[in-house]
């Protein structure tokens, strides 16, 4: 490729950087230390140009758990890369506690006899797969999600969400190709611990007793306030049945239809839920289009994070599989090169932004929704603006291209 197509940069120039802008001047000594800035289209300004848009202050009454546990965060004035037309980032003031908690389970994993004899590529375990999460460079990788996503979580159901996150990521993420006979008995054992069965041995491994620790004192903060402790551990049990799509998709919306279901939407929507100590439904029509809407630009944006990442695996094939928004929009499109497919899967990224916020536009004026409804929205929404960021500085995209 020569010209614009031999452009490859996608870490942005610290000389444009001031971290020191991310947050105010009183809350910096608090907020996790950014190390990574991933860019996944570098040249989208030169086409698209997003105004900012707010979450709609609607509610007559401040979210407590927002003001009490968040702390607000400011990319594009720290000169980070931004990929989003949604304002409002936050992190969890709690997000050493969400770190402590994810080692925790990381060790039980790593040190788990059942874990150490199941392979799931290549020769590697789920207990290597443990280890090698615990390698230096922990707080930048995957643990950085939770914090974001969930950032109105106190100490305590942070730490709870901390663990679902990470035993959702290694059961799901890096063995969702293994065979069910060589996941048992780790998983099913998890799965019936999620179920409640009585088939799960009450004095198994120390794994085993801390997530039923977990699964308890999950239970406990629901019987507190909210109920959406249930609901989280519902989704994450229909999380674990998502299949493989056969064939192609025909459209973007039938891709988007399965990647709301493969990205774990509805487990992130509960956790939200959960985190706010909600006991809105989240099963109200009212509520369709919008959490629809926020479970499309999960997958979007985790698509849009990861498919360089994703392209590279298939060219030297560790896998034969390219299930991505940019893949199938190159195809369906028939777009000549990945830059390309990229800005135009961002393009939609931001249309799909535009009806999110035409969306809630709709249940302003249309719908006569509680504070509490107006809260379990925010929360919703943060999961998308933390998303976004989590993806951008987190190495688990960008990878030592992007450290600063």
């Amino acid at each position: 490729m020569t010209g614009m197509d031999s452009y490859c940069d996608r870490t942005p120039s610290p000389a444009f950087m001031n971290l020191g802008n991310l947050a105010a001047p009183c809350d910096l000594a608090n907020i996790t230390p950014i190390q990574y800035a991933y860019d996944p289209v570098p040249d989208a300004s030169r086409y698209l140009d997003p105004k900012l848009s707010k979450f709609p202050s609607v509610a007559k009454k401040s979210n407590l758990s927002i003001s009490r546990n968040t702390t607000l965060l400011h990319p594009l004035e720290a000169g980070l890369p931004y990929r989003s037309s949604l304002d409002g980032v936050r992190e969890s003031r709690h997000w050493r506690s969400n770190l402590i908690a994810t080692v925790k389970v990381l060790n039980l994993l790593a040190a788990d006899n059942n874990a150490a004899d199941i392979e799931v590529d290549h020769g590697l375990t789920v207990g290597k797969l443990a280890k090698k999460e615990l390698r230096p460079g922990l707080e930048s990788r995957v643990v950085l999600a939770t914090p974001y996503m969930f950032p109105s979580a106190d100490e305590r159901r942070i730490e709870m969400i901390a663990v679902l996150m990470i035993l959702y990521f290694v059961f799901d993420d890096k063995v969702e190709e293994t065979s069910d006979s060589t996941l048992r008995p780790s998983r099913d054992d998890f799965m019936c611990r999620l179920k409640g069965d009585d088939t799960s041995e009450p004095t198994g491994s120390e794994l085993q007793r801390h997530i039923d620790s977990i699964l308890r004192s999950i239970e406990e903060e629901d019987e507190i306030e909210g109920n959406g402790g249930r609901d989280m551990i519902a989704a994450l049990r229909r999380a674990f049945k998502c299949v493989h799509p056969q064939g192609d998709f025909e459209t973007v919306n039938s891709y988007l239809d399965f990647r709301n279901e493969n990205v774990g939407a509805a487990f992130v929507i509960a956790a939200a839920k959960f985190s706010i100590r909600s006991s809105v439904d989240s099963s109200d029509p009212r509520f369709t289009r919008y959490l629809n809407l926020i479970g499309n630009h999960l997958g979007l944006i985790n698509d849009l994070a990861s498919y360089e990442k994703e392209l590279r695996a298939v060219k030297m094939g560790e896998t034969t599989d390219m299930i991505n928004a940019v893949a199938v929009i190159k195809r369906l499109l028939s777009l000549p090169t990945e830059r390309a497919a990229k800005v135009a899967t961002y393009a939609y990224q931001l249309q799909l932004e535009n009806w999110i916020m035409e969306e809630l536009e709709r249940l302003a004026d249309h719908e006569d929704l509680t504070d509490e409804e107006w809260w379990f929205l925010e929360a919703v929404f943060l999961t998308a603006t933390g998303n976004t960021f989590f993806c951008m500085v987190a190495s688990r995209y960008g990878g030592e291209a992007a450290r600063l």
